[in-house]
């Protein structure tokens, strides 16, 4: 009989949260600030990535250009524009940025002379009356477009890079390097010999030489307190950015909800979950400010072991028919339990600590990790058991509202969940009363249920959970101490 009063520990291992549907691809550039997404940055990484388009310069928006008006996004080499008439590839083209900064430089490259003369195989271009030689013509022979043509293509070549508009001559480009150079449509090639081989020729920064260089981003100040942390338990994040609009992050795989303190102070509750590796867990922050941009900072938080105790479950068969046989339901009542937890209530309606919700004897601890029939060790005991005769009061630990109260859950009984603000909840299951309804705003110390045995138990008893999101954390962690 014992077996049932644990069943809500394995059913909590079974059946996970749900899973979102995928949204658009996206990845944010943390050295300028910058996200890409959807089709660009499909095209992006598909046709040269970072060597031959560099950093994006600025969001995906709707440009002036010399072709008209189009969405397109700014990078340190190019300008990638949006199509949506053309069929793909061709969907995505590439700005004329070669002779776009020549035509701003006031340059006639018609007018200027032969210039200088590389050494190796030559390749002249009736269309412009230009020649590319030696490792120039190489470099451009050997990146390309991606079009479908076997290998690179010489109109892959030309979409990449177009046609050479001057001869090579020794210019002086944006780092202050005095090199050899010649300009194409939409490149600007660069002869440097005493870099390594694969890095000898390398292409001009004209997207950034068009925009100009960017302000550097402001610098993130972080701090976990503790800042080791034992597992199970919470930490309190403070983050100093100046001029962040919004602050968000997370910690391992759980999002953090942030909320401002006192300007320019960002303020989160994270919780490390019970079965995370003793040692570091990624700590990532992201701060958005008011011109676009992106700050993203990443440090490790230091996971302690909190020597929690191990059980290995043997359940019968017939315990496992049972379960089959309700496998619905259950799963019915996860989802219904799962959607509460990952939401945010902007107000914090509790302060100081939380006080003990029922009397009587504690029966199971927080934290003992379990395995069932001899499998891994994957799920633990997830909240703290509170043994007392049935209608025993059970009272709100802090001030918060009802977003919970169902009377008769098929697992969890009589079951009341209160959302304390900021990402914060309380779940109390197997209430042989519930005395609250959804809506209802409950102060600390205000009855809300009695203590039953309904649901998947074998006694009278409460569960009580904390949990930051998704994450249960440690319940008498919060009656010795306020947070935050």
């Amino acid at each position: 009989m014992r077996i049932l009063f644990l069943l809500l520990t394995m059913l909590a291992a079974l059946l996970g949260p749900q899973k979102l549907r995928a949204a658009q691809p996206e990845r944010l550039f943390p050295e300028t600030g910058w996200r890409v997404r959807g089709r660009l940055l499909e095209y992006w990484s598909a046709n040269g990535a970072l060597p031959v388009f560099g950093l994006p310069l600025g969001p995906e928006r709707l440009e002036r250009t010399p072709e008209g008006q189009l969405t397109a996004q700014q990078f340190e080499r190019e300008r990638l524009e949006l199509h949506p008439g053309q069929a793909g590839p061709y969907d995505v083209q590439l700005g004329r940025l070669g002779d776009e900064l020549l035509r701003k430089q006031r340059r006639d490259w018609r007018a200027e002379g032969r210039g200088e003369q590389m050494a190796g195989p030559c390749r002249r271009f009736e269309v412009t009356d230009r020649q590319v030689c030696g490792p120039f013509l190489g470099y451009w022979q050997a990146a390309g477009l991606e079009l479908g043509d076997a290998g690179v293509s010489e109109r892959e070549s030309l979409a990449l890079f177009g046609l050479p508009l001057t001869a090579p001559r020794y210019e002086t480009n944006s780092s202050g390097d005095r090199v050899l150079t010649q300009w194409f449509e939409r490149a600007r090639f660069e002869w440097h010999p005493d870099k390594p081989a694969p890095f000898q020729v390398l292409l001009g920064r004209l997207g950034a030489e068009l925009l100009g260089e960017q302000p550097a981003l402001p610098d993130v100040a972080l701090r976990a307190v503790p800042a080791a942390v034992v597992q199970g338990h919470t930490t309190r994040i403070v983050v100093t950015v100046a001029g962040a609009k919004v602050v968000r992050g997370s910690l391992g795989a759980a999002p953090l909800a942030f909320f401002a303190d006192q300007d320019p102070t960002w303020v989160a509750l994270g919780g490390v979950p019970v079965l995370t590796p003793a040692g570091n867990l990624p700590l990532r922050i992201e701060a958005d400010l008011p011109d676009g941009r992106t700050v993203v900072h990443e440090a490790p938080l230091r996971v302690v072991d909190a020597g929690y105790r191990t059980e290995n479950i043997n359940l019968p068969q017939s315990v496992r028919d049972m379960l089959e046989r309700n496998k619905e339901a259950i799963a019915a009542e996860r989802k219904l339990v799962n959607a509460i937890w990952p939401q945010v209530s902007p107000e914090r309606l509790w302060s100081g600590r939380f006080i003990l919700p029922a009397q009587g004897r504690f029966t199971s601890t927080f934290g003992t990790n379990r395995s069932y029939n001899g499998g891994p060790v994957d799920s633990f005991h997830e909240g703290l058991d509170i043994a007392n005769a049935t209608g025993t009061p059970v009272v709100a630990p802090a001030r918060g509202r009802v977003v919970l109260a169902e009377p008769d859950l098929l697992v969890r009984g009589g079951a009341v969940i209160l959302d304390h603000g900021q990402g914060v909840h309380t779940g109390f299951w197997h209430l042989s009363a519930v005395l609250v309804k959804p809506g209802e705003l409950v102060e600390q110390g205000q009855l809300i249920g009695r203590i039953g045995a309904k649901g998947m138990v074998t006694g009278p008893h409460l569960h009580w959970d904390v949990r930051i999101g998704m994450v249960n954390v440690q319940p008498q962690e919060w009656l010795d101490r306020a947070w935050p």
